[in-house]
């Protein structure tokens, strides 16, 4: 600090005013109020180092001018209320000016512990004065004489400041080093206490603890922290105006073990001294009969009077300390015992807080907390509270009634939150987990108060309050989350972070537990809840499973409508509030669905016994639907609405009694985790069982328990007798219950045993007999394993332990057997040659992972487990097959376009910009496949156009008049572009072909059922072809091919996308004139029906949609059906009529409506049957009446690898089946179809018409294929439709 701010500062510190000796007051003078300010102005000032404030501690301001002028003129208001302003800054804790953390740096410690000595000075000099309290006993209680509602705000802020100023005072930690007071002597903060009780503060502090002063309830509970931060409840309710028989014999206790551990040291001092000369005359000594090192005898500096006192430590580095920073800090509870007469005031002021205030104090706190009301640090008062209050009121005339807000099941669900919090903030905030780490302890202590009080409920002599322990009991252990609570808090100890104090408060929490948990399961027993993981089966196990759960496990019988009819009555008459409307306008469900799904919610709730929530639903529905009268009409009588409550609870909708809550596991990309879920599904649900007790202690073994345990005993001397207690019963249970004596083989326990049978005491007898079972135990195993005493240097856990004891080629466990779960080396390797030969082999076309379990020669491996060891071997492919193997080598398109392709993009642009459909010549010229949307967006991205318009196809104007050489032209346009297309196809890689999953999902399966509710007529493939030919010859080609452009559209945008059935159908959308006249034909839309385009479902819908059912492959096959019959290479010579159209599609969706899941090429194709001539030109056609056709016969469309492993198909003679009847006919097609939908993948549209013969082209003489010479049809059969496919 520099001389000119220092000598400004003294300057104004002596214009405050004088102290007059003579007559023993404060003087002051006019410019004192504004020498006060200037004072606070300078503090506003002070800067990071807080020289300002260290100066005005030296000086003793505060006690030399301050607080005298402030206890001789407190009558000025103003003079008292600046004074006051500067007293609660200049006794802010240090720990608040350094945000709470303790400074690390050199200069800024020193600076620390300089405040923090000035507090101190503070405190024992000027505020242990009864005169300083009663000044500010007098304000507040000429304020609090106002009513609460007639203060104004000034007045409101003095009562803060002075609750503040206590709350700093108090906070201000205790000097032990300076202080050096004994127990039951008065410190400096014992004599702050004398003096805030003689002035009345705690009488007013009680006095403000009421209903009406609940603005200063979190004020309030924080002084009450600090005043009783030294006491022990117990010790402080166990205090009386004369000493307890138990506290003089618990002293004289401590003042014999004091004396006898003196002594013994004084004893061995004696003992190693004895006969032997002392130290001071040195020498060189030798060990007779021991050799060094060397040949010579062994060299001694020092006399011995046992060989066993030889030490060869003296030159080694000593023990290693780990250093301060990195020790776990201490939480800092200090407990002394006070002088006589402040336990006696302390005692009234506990047990008046509990009578008046304590319930109404500790619920407006709560809730401030669990508002976020408060500030951060605010609820570990309120946990030190809980403890304190709870523990004294144990200690003093038990009382339920007097902690009846804490003690409840929501507030040990509360206590669990905040240290889960807890336990979350220490592992985020590494640097400053202290402070966690003492809020944790906090939290701990309050949950263990919170069984103590439990316990002593259930030893209460009250009946009632026996029941309501039995309550809580059943609660809190009946569910799981409790009792895994307890277990993951041992396991979370952290030595490192955590003190030695947390330690001992958690072993007596975990074993008060666990022996009120045993004593409830011996009494009563006990049901609790339990996670259960199921294991669904594929779809071919599912049946078999279905029908043996639905023996074992029925479902519980419903109560009759009488036994609930009372009930329902009483709350139909009282009134419920309406519950939010059960229509959801936005949702994709439709209207019909939603009143089912309500109706069948309103009689779950019922046989729930959820009566007010049932009539409110009730209720909304009503005015939701009230012209249909389903749940009655408004105003109608309670009667009448008990009887339709009575039919809906008695009708069956199919709602199960038995509600599980099912958690379907997220698929991930992987085909690893899709073949998982095709072998089994799993999902978790919560079952009611009947607990068992041992299996929840074994859990208990664990080596991390175990050293926490053997560490906190080794300080055993030092432990109380009920902690020694804690650690003996916690690894007796280990050891004995479960079954596991050696987890205590353990050289640190070990050592720990040798010092207490070294010294055996009264109070360490049942240590003594626990140490010499576990050495017995150690004994027998020595016998038979030799290799046990290097297992004293290791923690086992349960595993370890039974090899130690049993043998180490035991297995527990099934799954750890050789040949089920392990795999050995030998087998590893025949897994990869097996896989490797599958991949390399051409000849073999099956699952590779079927073909692997057939020819390994352990037979009982299962699908999951080789694909499981497949990936941890590294022998990753996409899908379990050899050909989609094959495909994923050529790899996927990246999202991101590169150089050459952007730079390909614009030449094509500038080339082709100007014609009609620039995109599809775009597309197709393009080397990488993708959708056109991300070709549109890319020219946007790139500047090349300005607007999405401008890649669309431009408009044709419809001729009227057609002539046959322009239809010429255009089919020979229309067949020229689909060519290139399906060269385009060949080039480019197939799609990879996933299977479905076994069972679908739920959504899945309830959007299926919604598809099932539109009925759209089924027509044939010939009724199909005929329509698309008489549209084309109706003008109707433009709106065909706008049709066929949407939906290859469509199937790039699902191919990109990836094939979801339970998305929203693509709306068709007409824009062009064209578009419109044809989505107004109704010949038009017969069409879009046969191919599987829905109308809209209700008038929510506009447009009509193409179905998210129908996979990309089958749109793509429809789609080239539609060009077909617009490049007119469909030829027809019967074509139906309008009405014969309509009859057939009313006769098929009659025939269809009982059958809503085929599938989609069996919408389609499924009663296709022989296909008729297909005549080339009418000249060759008069030639060849009576003569043979030669037809080449053709193959399925397979895939190359599959082409030259299946067999060809067998000539077949024709002209042998048009001899045979029609039924024959239809018999053979039919076995043939058969024969199809037997193979192991169904085939496609375009295959069945590739396997059917055809007529041969012009160019059919120059193909390899063999060729069939087949004779005419008779005159009199039915000619039909011939879709020729020129596709090979």
């Amino acid at each position: 600090m520099s001389s000119l701010l220092s000598a400004e500062l003294s300057a104004t510190c002596n214009a405050l005013g004088t102290y007059d000796k003579r007559t023993g007051k404060y003087l002051i003078d006019d410019f004192t109020l504004n020498t006060v300010k200037d004072l606070i102005r300078y503090l506003r000032r002070d800067g990071e180092d807080h020289e300002i404030r260290r100066h005005f501690g030296q000086t003793k301001v505060l006690q030399t001018d301050l607080l005298p002028m402030l206890i001789d003129h407190w009558k000025h208001t103003d003079l008292f209320d600046v004074t006051l302003r500067l007293l609660v800054n200049l006794t802010n804790p240090a720990l608040l000016l350094y945000h709470e953390e303790v400074p690390v740096e050199r200069t800024a410690r020193h600076n620390y512990l300089q405040i923090l000595s000035h507090l101190q000075s503070y405190k024992e000099e000027a505020f242990t004065k009864v005169e300083t309290w009663n000044v500010f006993a007098k304000k507040l209680a000429k304020i609090l004489e106002i009513d609460w509602s007639e203060r104004d705000e000034d007045t409101g802020l003095i009562i803060e400041r002075i609750l503040i100023l206590i709350r700093n005072v108090l906070h201000v930690p205790a000097d032990l080093d300076r202080e050096k007071r004994p127990e039951n002597d008065a410190s400096v903060h014992d004599q702050v206490l004398w003096a805030l009780n003689q002035s009345g503060i705690l009488d007013i502090l009680l006095y403000m603890s009421s209903e009406n002063e609940k603005q200063y309830f979190m004020h309030i509970i924080e002084i009450i922290s600090h005043l009783l931060r030294e006491q022990n409840p117990t010790s402080l309710a166990d205090a009386a105006l004369q000493r307890s028989v138990d506290e003089k014999l618990r002293d004289e206790q401590e003042l014999l073990s004091i004396r006898m551990a003196e002594n013994k040291n004084k004893l061995n001092k004696i003992k190693q001294y004895s006969a032997t000369r002392h130290s001071r005359f040195g020498g060189t000594y030798v060990v007779q009969n021991m050799k060094s090192i060397s040949d010579n005898e062994l060299i001694c500096l020092k006399p011995l009077n046992k060989i066993s006192n030889i030490n060869f430590n003296g030159s080694k580095k000593s023990k290693l300390v780990k250093p301060k920073n990195r020790r776990p800090v201490e939480s800092g509870i200090l407990e002394r015992r006070s002088a006589f007469a402040i336990r006696l005031f302390l005692k009234e002021f506990c047990i008046e807080f509990l009578n008046s205030s304590y319930n109404p104090l500790m619920h407006y706190v709560k809730d401030v907390l669990v508002r976020a009301k408060a500030q951060q640090n605010d609820e570990s008062y309120y946990l030190w509270a809980v403890k304190f209050f709870m523990e004294f009121n144990r200690g003093h005339n038990f009382q339920v009634g007097l902690v009846s807000e804490t003690m409840s099941v929501p507030m040990f669900h509360y206590v669990q939150q905040q240290m889960e919090k807890y336990y979350d903030m220490i592992k985020v905030e590494k640097k400053k987990f202290a402070t966690w780490v003492r809020r944790l302890h906090l939290a701990l202590r309050a949950y263990k108060e919170l069984l103590n009080t439990l316990l002593a409920m259930e030893k209460s002599s009250d009946s009632t309050v026996k029941e309501s322990a039995k309550v809580l009991k059943s609660n809190i252990f009946y569910v799981l989350e409790y009792r895994e609570f307890i277990l993951s808090t041992f396991l979370n100890y952290d030595e490192n972070k955590m003190p030695r104090s947390y330690l001992v408060d958690l072993v007596e929490t975990v074993h008060l537990f666990l022996k009120m948990l045993e004593h409830y399961c011996k009494k009563t027993g006990l049901v609790v809840q339990k996670k259960v993981r199921k294991k669904t089966k594929s779809k071919k196990k599912k049946s078999n499973k279905s029908q043996s759960q639905k023996t074992k496990n029925p479902e519980p019988e419903i109560p009759p409508w009488e036994e609930i009819r009372a009930q329902l009555a009483a709350v139909l008459s009282s009134g419920t509030e309406h519950l939010a409307a059960p229509f959801d306008a936005a949702s994709d469900v439709p209207i019909d669905q939603q009143k089912e799904d309500c109706m069948k919610n309103i009689q779950k709730l019922m046989r729930s016994h959820k009566f007010e929530d049932v009539v409110g639903m009730f209720r909304a529905a009503r005015e939701v639907w009230p012209e249909e009268g389903i749940f009655g009409v408004n105003g109608i009588p309670e009667d009448e609405e008990l009887e339709m409550l009575e039919t809906i609870y008695n009708t069956d909708l199919g709602v199960e009694n038995n509600d599980v809550v099912d958690e379907n596991d997220t698929q991930e990309n992987s085909d690893y985790d899709e073949e998982d879920e095709e072998e089994e599904e799993k999902s978790t649900t919560i079952v009611e069982t009947d607990f068992n007790f041992q299996d929840f202690v074994s859990r208990f073994c664990h080596p991390r328990i175990v050293s926490a345990c053997v560490y906190l005993l080794e300080g055993y001397d030092k432990n109380l007798p009920h902690t020694n207690h804690c650690i003996v019963k916690m690894l007796h249970r280990i050891a004995w219950d479960c079954q596991r004596p050696s987890m205590m083989f353990q050289a640190t326990l070990f050592l720990t045993f040798q010092r207490i049978l070294e010294n055996p005491l009264e109070q360490f007898k049942e240590m003594e007999k626990f140490a010499i079972f576990i050495l017995r135990k150690f004994t027998e195993v020595a016998a038979k394993n030799n290799k046990v005493f290097i297992e004293l240097l290791f923690w086992k856990n349960s595993k370890d332990a039974n090899e130690v004891q049993h043998g180490y080629d035991l297995y527990i466990d099934q799954k750890d057997k050789p040949g089920r779960g392990a795999w050995s080396e030998e087998q590893e390797e025949e897994l990869r040659r097996l896989y490797m030969e599958n991949q390399t082999n051409p000849e073999t076309n099956q699952d590779v992972i079927d073909w692997i379990l057939e020819n390994l020669i352990d037979q009982t491996r299962t699908r999951r487990g080789v694909i499981s060891k497949l990936k941890e071997l590294g022998l990753i492919f996409k899908a379990p097959t050899k050909r989609s193997n094959k495909e994923m080598a050529k790899g996927r398109v990246p999202k991101e376009f590169s150089e050459e392709e952007d730079q390909q993009l614009r030449d094509l642009w500038d080339e082709c910009k100007e014609i009609d459909d620039p995109m599809s010549v775009i597309i197709s010229r393009m080397p990488k496949k993708r959708q056109k949307r991300s070709y549109v967006d890319r020219l946007l991205q790139l500047g090349i156009i300005q607007d999405k318009k401008e890649c669309r196809k431009k408009r044709q104007k419809k001729s009227k008049v057609k002539s046959s050489g322009t239809d010429d032209d255009k089919s020979n346009a229309d067949s020229s572009d689909q060519s290139d297309n399906e060269d385009d196809k060949r080039s480019s890689p197939k799609p990879i072909k996933r299977k479905a999953p076994n069972k679908a999902p739920k959504k899945y399966r309830e959007s299926a059922k919604n598809n099932k509710k539109i009925n759209v007529p089924q027509l044939s493939a010939n009724e199909i072809a005929k329509l698309l030919v008489e549209a084309v010859d109706s003008g109707l080609t433009d709106g065909l091919k706008w049709l066929a452009e949407n939906l290859e559209e469509v199937a790039l945008d699902q191919e990109a996308e990836g094939y979801d059935p339970t998305a929203e159908g693509v709306p068709l959308v007409p824009i062009s004139s064209e578009s419109v006249e044809a989505m107004e034909n109704k010949f038009f839309q017969q069409i879009l029906k046969g191919i599987g385009v829905v109308p809209p479902s209700d008038e929510q819908e506009t447009f009509w949609r193409i179905q998210s059912s129908l996979h990309f492959k089958t749109i793509r096959k429809r789609r080239e059906i539609i060009m077909k019959a617009v490049h007119k290479e469909i030829i027809l010579t019967d074509i139906p009529t309008a009405n014969d159209v309509e009859q057939s599609q009313s006769m098929k969706s009659v025939e269809q409506s009982g059958n809503d899941e085929s599938s989609d090429d069996d919408d389609l194709f499924n009663n296709l049957r022989k296909l008729r001539e297909n005549v080339e030109t009418p000249t060759r056609t008069n030639k060849s009446v009576n003569n043979d056709i030669v037809r080449r016969k053709r193959s399925r469309s397979v895939d190359p690898d599959e082409r030259g492993k299946k067999a060809k198909m067998q000539k077949i003679d024709e002209y042998e089946e048009l001899s045979l009847d029609r039924n024959d006919d239809d018999d053979d097609i039919l076995s043939f179809a058969k024969k199809t939908l037997e193979q192991e993948e169904f085939p496609d549209t375009e295959d069945i018409l590739k396997d059917l013969p055809t007529a041969n082209s012009d160019d059919s003489a120059k193909e390899d294929e063999e060729d069939i010479v087949l004779p005419a049809k008779p005159a009199n059969k039915k000619r039909r439709a011939v879709i020729d496919d020129d596709s090979d």
